[in-house]
C-alpha cells in the first residue's frame, strides 16, 4: 500500500522525537536539551537562521539547540555526559599571597 503525503509528514515528525529520546538516554541529557540539539542540527542542515530565543535563551532547550546548531570539531569541548564532571581542562587558581595585595 503506498504511503500518502500526510502519513509521510507524520513519520517525519516522529523521527526527531525518537532521536531526542535516544540521545537523552545515551548521553544522560535532559529531554529538553536533546530536543533542542536535534532541532539545532536540523536548522544547521537546512541553512535556517535560529530565532533570537534559540540564540540567547539559557534554558536546557536553547543550550541543546546551540550545541546542535553550532557544530564543534573539538571533541574535548562537548558537554560532559555527567553534569558534575568538568569539561576539558580544569585550571586551579592559586591562593593569594600577602605579596599580591596592594
Amino acid at each position: 500500500m503506498p504511503v500518502n503525503r500526510a502519513q509521510t509528514g507524520d513519520i517525519m515528525k516522529v523521527l526527531p522525537k525518537e532521536k531526542s529520546k535516544v540521545l537523552a538516554e545515551a548521553n544522560r541529557w535532559s529531554l529538553a536539551y536533546a530536543e533542542g540539539y536535534v532541532e539545532g542540527e536540523a536548522f544547521r542542515r537546512r541553512g535556517t537562521l535560529p530565532s533570537k530565543y534559540a540564540q540567547i535563551g539559557i534554558d536546557e532547550y536553547c543550550l541543546g539547540f546551540r550545541a546542535g546548531y553550532y557544530e564543534r570539531k573539538n571533541p574535548g569541548s562537548l558537554r560532559p555526559a555527567n553534569p558534575a564532571a568538568p569539561a576539558g581542562r580544569v585550571f586551579k587558581i592559586p591562593p593569594k599571597s600577602a605579596h599580591d595585595t596592594l
